[in-house]
């Protein structure tokens, strides 16, 4: 059934902005590999939209896209446009897909973002490709894991609260060495300094049998979050 087979934000996030992610049911029925280097061979177009992926390092550059290339772009876990055309991409199974548009439709990007991406400041950067500032943008944060099945050590939660003191609303004490992170929240905290519209999808992919989890099954599948401009 086609509403398995999308998940996608309650409202567009600009004019003629659309963006989804492909579930796992949409590999199925159309008989797709989702290992993450057959998706990038196999799945090239979207009804008819060249895909642009990218080689993600879990880090923080940002790629222009101005021509659909088939190569992913190198080391790279945000890209950005003002084309028409083409729909970018972010394999994920447990980090955020997020997506940002300006209102008025004229220039999106789409991200990447786990923990490393959060902290390197792959948000941040991602805004500021924008001619405009946070308050004409809106945001989409697609399916990742929940804070409820994501636990991080002592270290991890040093670390965030070390560079930001506000990171610590997005931190849950599970016991003396061990807290639970909400990637999510933690996401929804930056774009909101920066008074970015949010839509936010808390589906977990830890939980979900539709989607895809590197914690909980040390999986290469990937879903595919895409986000283009109609024509």
């Amino acid at each position: 059934m086609k509403e398995h087979s999308f998940i996608g934000p309650e409202s567009s996030l600009g004019e003629d902005i659309n963006c989804l992610t492909l579930t796992s049911h949409y590999f199925f029925e159309n008989q797709i590999d989702p290992k993450k280097d057959a998706l990038i061979k196999n799945l090239s177009f979207f009804e008819g939209i060249p895909i642009q992926y990218m080689d993600q390092v879990h880090g923080n550059s940002i790629g222009l896209v101005t021509t659909h290339n088939f190569e992913p772009i190198k080391s790279t876990d945000a890209i950005f446009t003002s084309k028409k055309g083409l729909a970018l991409a972010a394999l994920t199974a447990d980090c955020m897909p997020i997506v940002l548009s300006k209102i008025d439709g004229s220039e999106f990007s789409i991200l990447h973002a786990g923990w490393k991406g959060l902290f390197s400041g792959i948000i941040e950067k991602s805004i500021s490709s924008f001619a405009t500032d946070g308050l004409e943008i809106s945001a989409w944060i697609g399916p990742s894991i929940s804070c409820r099945n994501y636990e991080v050590d002592d270290v991890f939660y040093k670390k965030f609260i070390t560079k930001d003191k506000e990171s610590e609303s997005n931190f849950i004490k599970k016991d003396s060495e061990k807290w639970l992170f909400s990637l999510q929240g933690e996401a929804e905290r930056i774009l909101i300094k920066y008074g970015v519209h949010i839509q936010t999808t808390r589906i977990c992919t830890y939980e979900s049998e539709l989607l895809y989890s590197f914690r909980k099954e040390k999986t290469q599948d990937r879903l595919v979050t895409i986000i283009w401009r109609s024509e």
